[in-house]
């Protein structure tokens, strides 16, 4: 699914994530593993995300960005792990802000597709949809999902649902082209994906 936004989305959390004043200092780990999270060196912030997480387990960024590590370097499933947890301690009052939550949701989301757990990514995306409607992303993500299934039907249909909200992106952020989105190729030659990307403004 989508691997050309994964970079987007860690991109975008750098400059939405904090650690807040609540969080736990534990000898400037913290500042260090950001800064190798911003320097792309993914085995040492997850190395000192993970002691941070130790530390202080109800960290809700923490678990956010080991998780982003983790997705970089392709552990798929650790990180999906990571995103659940980030998620539950949003359940116990640890709140992300509306865009932080939307980036979590599209990086969890990702993590179920690439390891086949398409039964929690629709559960998730149901969820995510219900509570935020207006968000391209879910109903793109959706497309993916359905997909990589094989359900030609709903996955234009929600593809199409996509891009009528494509104007509620985030700050910074594009829509995807379907065209060069793995979980599409199978529809390249097909006459309504293209007929569909006429209409959606691809050439």
């Amino acid at each position: 699914m989508r691997s050309s936004l994964v970079m987007l989305c860690c991109f975008l959390s750098l400059s939405v994530i904090g650690f807040g004043q609540d969080s736990h200092k534990a000898g400037g780990i913290e500042d260090r593993a950001v800064q190798e999270f911003r320097n792309s060196d993914w085995p040492s912030a997850e190395r000192d995300f993970r002691e941070v997480v130790k530390r202080d387990p109800s960290n809700v960024f923490a678990h956010l960005y080991l998780g982003q590590t983790l997705f970089r370097q392709e552990k798929y499933a650790e990180a999906a792990a990571s995103f659940q947890k980030t998620r539950d301690l949003q359940k116990s009052g640890k709140q992300l802000n509306a865009t932080q939550d939307r980036i979590l949701t599209d990086q969890l989301v990702m993590s179920y597709g690439v390891t086949g757990e398409m039964k929690k990514a629709h559960a998730l995306l149901d969820e995510a949809i219900a509570k935020d409607p207006e968000y391209p992303l879910n109903y793109y993500n959706r497309a993916c999902a359905f997909a990589e299934e094989g359900d030609k039907s709903k996955a234009l249909s929600n593809l199409e649902m996509a891009f009528q909200r494509k104007a509620n992106v985030l700050k910074g952020e594009q829509m995807p082209d379907p065209r060069s989105d793995s979980s599409f190729q199978k529809y390249a030659r097909d006459p309504d994906f293209a007929s569909l990307m006429k209409k959606l403004g691809y050439q």
